[in-house]
């Protein structure tokens, strides 16, 4: 008898395999394995199914009820960037279509990165990366940002007029690759490193990222993993406060080949997303660290390189892994026990331990910074952000504890959180969604004053440097530097990374009067503070948390601007 070809496998299937492997009871076992052993046997009806059937694999690498589950799931990525491999070669235009952008392995990715994350996929990938387009509606000619960095007879052939951009490129970079010659000379113009960045983005300039079976795509990117954890059920419900509390596992640091890869797989996620952040793209290993967080979760934070950070709070870039898939990305702003905060649940991951996972990244700054109180701004839940509107992302951050920081909208969302509760099938209104995009919520784990915010820390040094200079911005820092130089008793470095920290910080010191009558120890912390700035920004939040009399001085000059 001549055996039944099976059924290919669509997006119905896929969805309905999904529920089935979000079911993680004793009895659901023998549904996921016919489930799982099922899906194996079949093709993919459409792209869409591939993608829909790719994440799926994701979400079972990061969420297996067995050993023998996750190593499947591993399996059937290497299937389904089999097929990718299989439509980007013999496939139609169409079905290339549908799987563009998706960062499946075999398919390719466009975006415009900055310099520095430009630098990196050179550098890191160079066989994988190469140029798509120059704008020529750029606001900046190539011809004008490249001039100070070519031989001065390129430099008249370039600005003669006659070459488009992708002419100039093409002309220039000889046999060598297009993309690779852009960002070796646009590194070579005499600028500082903030320069260079922005006339790179001005040129607009995009790439296409092609990750092949690389450990670059979505199907094969792993970062930092324990050994793999199984789940017995899914943590649907999470106190915050308490999981927050929780210290850190004490780890020994890891190797530096260890956060060198843990960044490339940063890096790479991001990559295949067609996004990047500041702080990852310009971090380094020394300024990355990589704490596991418990069932399977690992967290990589990516501090900007020293010279790269803002001079008080500075953008610390994550990136979540489970069981070594990247699961969430983001970034927080630490600085004196306040946080502001951002996070990205990758959409395989929604749904499922999306609070407990949010709940591990609060914690980790909470612990490693010493955050008091978290700030979430409004376009995470919708403020120019339809889809946060539409899923009602704000009742997310609600059940977590956060509320809105201005008191009539706290009011508002107190009032539509008991209608919620009285009535099963009530949902907001999207006007009153939007209506609480007007506030920031916050979520405050201490007693006490709130935390200065930097913003009000930057306008107090402003307005000393207007006071004090009258005009002269350069007279207000050398009264800064040397108000400060007394006051703590140091002098300040002539030049370097921890110059420009003191230059930062000195209009903040002088209005702290009070520094004069501290003990000699504490006023020559100040000092350490600024250093640790200039070199490590971990130490720097380390050393400004212990730094009570500073913080405590700090928050007073805050104060007096409300």
């Amino acid at each position: 008898m001549r055996r039944r070809a099976h059924a290919p496998f669509t997006v119905a299937d896929v969805r309905a395999l999904r529920a089935t492997l979000t079911a993680f009871a004793r009895e659901a076992r023998a549904a996921r394995r016919a489930g799982l052993d099922d899906a194996a046997r079949r093709a993919f009806a459409d792209p869409a199914a591939l993608a829909d059937y790719h994440d799926l694999m994701l979400f079972a690498v990061a969420h297996p009820a067995s050993r023998a589950e996750h190593a499947h799931a591993g399996r059937e990525l290497s299937r389904v960037a089999a097929a990718a491999r299989d439509i980007a070669q013999r496939g139609r235009a169409a079905e290339r279509r549908a799987l563009a952008q998706s960062g499946i392995a075999w398919t390719d990715v466009r975006a415009a990165f900055g310099l520095a994350f430009a630098r990196w996929l050179v550098l890191r990938w160079p066989a994988h990366v190469r140029l798509d387009a120059i704008d020529a509606d750029a606001p900046v000619a190539l011809a004008d940002a490249i001039a100070a960095a070519l031989p001065p007879l390129q430099a008249d052939v370039a600005g003669g007029g006659h070459l488009d951009a992708d002419a100039i490129a093409a002309s220039f970079a000889g046999d060598g690759d297009r993309y690779a010659w852009l960002v070796r000379t646009l590194d070579a113009l005499p600028a500082t490193a903030a320069v260079r960045e922005q006339l790179f983005e001005a040129v607009g300039i995009t790439a296409v990222v092609a990750p092949r079976d690389a450990p670059l795509s979505r199907t094969f990117a792993r970062g930092p993993s324990v050994r793999p954890f199984t789940i017995d059920v899914l943590v649907r419900k999470v106190d915050v406060a308490r999981t927050t509390a929780a210290p850190l596992p004490r780890a020994r640091r890891a190797s530096r080949a260890a956060r060198e890869a843990a960044l490339d797989a940063s890096r790479a996620t991001l990559a295949m997303l067609g996004r990047e952040t500041d702080a990852i793209a310009t971090s380094s290993a020394r300024d990355t660290e990589i704490h596991a967080l418990g069932r399977g979760a690992v967290i990589a934070l990516h501090a900007p390189a020293a010279g790269r950070r803002g001079p008080l709070d500075a953008h610390v870039g994550f990136v979540l892994y489970r069981n070594g898939v990247p699961v969430a990305y983001g970034g927080g702003w630490p600085f004196l026990g306040a946080c502001r905060i951002g996070v990205n649940v990758l959409p395989a991951f929604r749904g499922g331990e999306s609070a407990w996972l949010f709940a591990q990244v609060l914690r980790a700054y909470r612990q490693r910074f010493r955050v008091a109180r978290f700030v979430v701004e409004p376009y995470q839940y919708g403020l120019g952000n339809r889809e946060g509107l539409a899923s009602g992302a704000f009742w997310f951050y609600w059940r977590l504890g956060f509320r809105p920081i201005v008191p009539r909208l706290r009011a508002l969302a107190e009032d539509e959180a008991a209608r919620m509760a009285a009535d099963a099938g009530y949902r907001t209104p999207i006007a009153t969604l939007r209506r609480f995009t007007a506030s920031d919520v916050a979520l405050d784990l201490a007693d006490g004053p709130a935390p200065p915010d930097p913003s009000d820390l930057a306008e107090a040094a402003s307005r000393w440097i207007a006071r004090r200079g009258r005009g002269d911005t350069a007279r207000a820092e050398r009264a800064a530097l040397s108000i400060t130089a007394r006051l703590i008793g140091r002098k300040p470095p002539r030049d370097g990374l921890e110059r420009d920290a003191w230059r930062a910080w000195a209009p903040l010191v002088a209005q702290l009067p009070q520094i004069a009558t501290w003990p000699r120890g504490s006023r020559l912390a100040v000092a350490a503070v600024l250093r640790a700035k200039a070199r490590d920004e971990f130490a720097f939040q380390r050393a400004l948390a212990a730094h009570r009399r500073l913080a405590d001085a700090l928050g007073g000059l805050a104060r007096l601007l409300r």
